[in-house]
């Protein structure tokens, strides 16, 4: 089993704004809802604060687990957050988004890495992020009228 990062990369028919205010101010629309059940709760909700310092926060009804914490913000290029959801307590790792003009879109390079050592069974179990980045390309692709 391996440590390394998981790396995806896209190309987006977007400008580099509306694909990082996608991730940013939609994530709670393009995150997969089925993937975010704990302990049989109900998953209602995903918002990351958009600073330096902000919170990802996964609603559960009227609860909230904190996901991780936003550690690099420099809107529109690089955006990186802690991830902590289905980690064992005092495990987290780091997803980091770069995005940069590319052509008449935007290419954007997605790693989820920062897996510490024993948590090599736990980074198997992401296999998901095809599906949930195809839903935020998707959305990216397709703004919501004024934006």
């Amino acid at each position: 089993m391996s440590l390394a990062p998981i790396v995806h990369e896209l190309r987006l028919a977007c400008t580099v704004q509306v694909a990082f205010a996608t991730y940013v101010e939609r994530i709670g629309a393009w995150w997969p809802p089925a993937s975010s059940a704990v302990g049989g709760e109900s998953f209602s909700g995903l918002v990351l604060e958009p600073a330096l310092g902000g919170r990802m926060l996964a609603s559960y009804g009227a609860e909230q687990h904190e996901w991780g914490r936003v550690t690099l913000w420099e809107p529109v290029m690089h955006l990186a957050h802690t991830f902590t959801h289905d980690l064992p307590p005092g495990d987290g790792s780091l997803v980091r988004l770069d995005l940069r003009p590319h052509g008449h879109g935007t290419a954007v390079r997605f790693e989820h890495g920062g897996w510490a050592p024993g948590t090599e069974p736990v980074r198997s179990r992401f296999t998901g992020w095809p599906r949930a980045l195809g839903r935020y390309a998707f959305l990216a692709e397709h703004p919501l009228p004024g934006k």
